[in-house]
């Protein structure tokens, strides 16, 4: 018997299991596919998502192999009609102050490359056809091809999308309702004389058509919706659809070249509960939403990377089983806001009569880049559509304020000196030998016991004139000790050393033995 099973190897499986490895934990994850998926789907990795893969060493390769998008282009009725620019390069929030276009055929084809070259793999053609209970033990029976198999764990975890039979099995609900319009996709070429470094809204009194520049010349992905009449039609010629897009653009634009094209409707579901007992539900398992705002895939590979984390704990005998209650804890409220906020968004898009088309061609496109020559709230815009702003600061496992950075909080992204050189605190901490590390500036490290030295792992940051600064500019005060967190998120912060009370929070917060 293997303890944990993951079911599904989309982008939300594979990070879980790229998750595990790293932790040094064994598993098993099936797929009924044949292996990573050819079509390209979920397109936007956000910087949230960039920062899991640095972790991962490969951020770079991520970055190179795909496209960057500094904002957005506006047009009304096919008329320029004004940009937004998210982010500047000056502007330090994240090693990675973009959109990334990095469609989810890769990122599958990159997690998977990544387990082969930890000696890992995936069971493929694998589906699962019936799951029982029997105490602790879950046993899955399962067909590949003409042989049956079976499959026994203690942690099942599902990651098997919206039509999870998983969570089928464990009469989760999965509550929401559906949109009635018909959506159109295409992985496609447009010779319309566009940029590649922005996605490009085009506007109109009766709805929105976007273009997301992909990687190569003339390369976008076009999404739209389909007018009325389509509401009931299961088959729907291309070239209608391609028609649909150039009206909805309402300028010349020809299309070539296209690789991939789908019509679906779109769902807006959630769990109410992201585990019970000893299964869990993650990315489209647990929620399924609108593409507005591009944060459904991204929304998934950090539900992977906080589960993955506390089962590793648990998994290894480090941590108490009521760790694992902690999951729901924290996604749980993210996905709540997710629904809503991409509900709004979506409305904005979709909803076709007198006031929303005032909305589209008249407020949000001069609206939106006139807001956005405020710095500070195009520095907000990013922490929100990048996911960094999301944090866990009410969460069981947060304690403690130095300054203005509050535990719960992601690790901001700063540089210290290290012998005289920067470094980022990112690279500081992926360093690290530990799962945790403790970040301690200005203050006395000696009467810290940590409570586990396979677990923990401290740094001492050096005083400078530098550091001084970089701390200021983030929030930090002149002193301080932080607790990080497997997933660079912030278990615990003070501006002094309280010895008994770190100590006893980590223990009891953590469950560890």
């Amino acid at each position: 018997m293997n303890s944990i099973l993951i079911v599904g190897a989309g982008p939300t499986g594979l990070m879980l299991a790229n998750q595990l490895t790293r932790f040094g934990i064994d598993y098993i994850i099936v797929d009924q596919k044949s292996g990573p998926t050819d079509q390209s789907r979920a397109l936007v990795v956000q910087a949230r998502s960039l920062e899991i893969y640095e972790q991962l060493g490969l951020s770079d390769q991520i970055v190179a192999d795909g496209q960057t998008s500094v904002g957005m282009s506006f047009f009304r009725n096919g008329k320029s009609g004004g940009s937004v620019t998210i982010i500047n390069s000056d502007e330090k929030a994240s090693p990675f102050p973009f959109l990334l276009m990095y469609e989810q055929s890769k990122n599958e084809t990159m997690l998977y490359k990544n387990l082969l070259a930890h000696s890992r793999d995936v069971q493929w053609n694998t589906t699962i056809t019936h799951i029982e209970k029997e105490g602790e033990i879950y046993s899955l029976k399962a067909s590949r091809g003409a042989t049956d198999l079976t499959f026994q764990c203690k942690w099942l975890v599902a990651c098997d999308g919206g039509k999870s039979i998983v969570r089928d099995f464990s009469k989760v609900p999965f509550e929401g309702g559906s949109y009635v319009n018909v959506f159109y996709v295409a992985d496609t070429h447009a010779d319309a004389g566009l940029t590649q470094d922005r996605l490009d809204m085009f506007l109109t009194k009766r709805g929105v058509t976007l273009l997301f520049p992909m990687k190569g010349a003339h390369h976008f992905r076009v999404l739209g919706i389909l007018p009325k009449e389509y509401y009931n039609r299961t088959e729907i010629p291309f070239e209608e659809i391609l028609d649909k897009a150039r009206a909805g653009m309402k300028m010349p634009v020809e299309f070539y070249d296209t690789r991939w094209h789908s019509t679906y409707k779109l769902h807006h579901k959630k769990v109410d509960r992201f585990s019970v007992e000893n299964i869990f539900f993650a990315g489209d398992a647990a929620h399924v939403h609108s593409p507005a705002g591009g944060q459904g895939m991204n929304t998934g590979l950090q539900d992977a990377y906080n589960l993955a984390w506390k089962l590793a704990l648990v998994a290894r005998g480090k941590a108490g089983a009521s760790l694992m209650e902690t999951y729901h804890e924290e996604r749980n409220p993210v996905a709540n806001d997710l629904l809503k906020t991409t509900d709004r968004l979506f409305a904005g898009m979709i909803t076709d009569n007198f006031w929303f088309g005032i909305l589209r061609l008249w407020i949000v496109p001069y609206l939106a880049p006139f807001l956005a020559k405020s710095r500070s709230i195009r520095r907000q815009l990013f922490l929100l559509v990048s996911q960094i702003k999301i944090a866990y600061i009410s969460s069981s496992l947060s304690k403690g304020k130095a300054g203005k950075i509050r535990a719960g909080m992601r690790l901001p992204y700063f540089f210290v000196t290290v012998q005289g050189n920067p470094v980022s605190v990112y690279s500081l901490v992926n360093r690290s030998p530990a799962p945790f590390s403790i970040l301690l500036y200005n203050l006395a490290a000696g009467d810290i016991l940590l409570p586990d030295k396979e677990l923990f792992y401290k740094i001492e940051l050096e005083k400078s004139e530098a550091n001084e600064k970089a701390f200021k500019t983030t929030g930090l005060p002149g002193s301080f000790i932080m607790v990080v967190r497997p997933d660079n998120y912030l278990a615990y912060i003070s501006a002094e050393v309280k010895p008994e009370e770190i100590n006893s929070f980590i223990k009891d917060a953590y469950r560890l033995f």
